[in-house]
């Protein structure tokens, strides 16, 4: 198995000489369609909300890496397109830092028909809709995860290419951003050596499944940031990746497998214990995540490696939700 599907990469990569991105809007389009979905379908995407509006990010679907911003207005079912305005990267992080800016971190981008491990880290202002760009990232990765936690935004995992063993090969580190000095350090490693998703609850950052290169782990671990210690917790009953995961209240949930498309585990923070879901859902790996509003809402995705890849924004309400983490 390769994962990410990698496989047809540099084949996405001679597709894609896209233009570069730019500070304001080429094209802003809206459009309000017959039903809520994306208006491109895309896997490897980044998606945020300031709880306002959903923000989705670049990913990719058959035609290549993707360069546009699309927003989601939940309340009215309207989207409205930025096109050519980030860098047409995928398996990338993107996180809000609860001050109106989302920031766009590592992943796999393209340039002169090569593809290049992304070390820019753009920042898209969700009131201005302006893209900077912040300290580049020390090391880049794919596939890693990210979360925003006291003015610092903490980068996990994710993997490379090895040219001599000609694999993906993970990594452990941890690169921890500060942003009111808009400087990189390097963390405590994660005890695992993965990509992953991440999560926090009560100030402290959550780590759940991932893949090494090789096989799919069901590691579930935890990151203090007052202790700069980790530990680990109870793990998931089955090895997942190419997940996605949320926060809904008190509650994990890990949506998707590489293999298992419908897998949809539940975390309870409180009773230190997992559930298996039988909510009902579209089958994804590779999609996105984000808590809106007391509900969940799962974007894109794919379902084999050459596709399909999904324009779907599934959306999963309190009553439904309540039932999946079996309350």
């Amino acid at each position: 198995m390769i994962q990410g599907t990698c496989r047809y990469l540099f084949a996405f990569a001679v597709t894609l000489m896209l233009a570069s991105c730019s500070s304001v809007p080429d094209i802003s389009e809206y459009r309000k369609p017959a039903g809520f979905k994306l208006e491109s379908p895309r896997l490897g995407a980044g998606a945020a909300t300031d709880q306002k509006t959903i923000f989705v990010f670049g990913g990719s679907n058959q035609k290549g890496l993707l360069n546009d911003v699309e927003i989601l207005d939940p309340a009215t079912k309207n989207v409205q397109v930025l096109k050519n305005h980030i860098i047409p990267r995928r398996y990338f992080s993107s996180v809000y830092d609860d001050n109106n800016h989302v920031y766009l971190i590592g992943g796999i981008s393209a340039s002169k028909q090569r593809a290049n491990y992304e070390s820019t880290v753009e920042v898209f202002n969700t009131v201005t809709r302006k893209v900077t760009k912040a300290a580049t990232l020390p090391y880049p990765t794919r596939t890693n995860t990210a979360v925003y936690l006291d003015g610092k935004i903490y980068v996990l995992g994710g993997s490379h290419h090895d040219w001599q063993t000609r694999k993906l090969k993970p990594t452990a580190l941890m690169a921890v951003y500060d942003i009111s000095k808009d400087e990189w350090s390097l963390g405590a490693p994660m005890p695992t050596a993965k990509s992953t998703s991440a999560v926090t609850w009560q100030n402290k950052i959550y780590v759940v499944g991932g893949y090494t290169g090789e096989e799919q782990l069901d590691v579930f671990e935890q990151y203090d940031p007052a202790t700069k210690k980790w530990k680990s917790l109870p793990p998931l009953p089955e090895p997942v990746s190419a997940h996605t995961t949320t926060v809904w209240r008190d509650y994990l949930i890990v949506f998707g497998d590489y293999n298992n498309l419908d897998a949809v585990w539940t975390y309870d923070f409180k009773a230190g214990t997992w559930h298996q879901s039988d909510l009902s859902m579209t089958g994804v790996r590779h999609a996105k995540a984000v808590t809106y509003n007391d509900a969940v809402y799962l974007i894109g995705g794919n379902q084999d490696s050459p596709g399909p890849v999904l324009d779907t924004i599934q959306i999963f309400d309190a009553k439904q939700l309540r039932q999946a983490v079996g309350k």
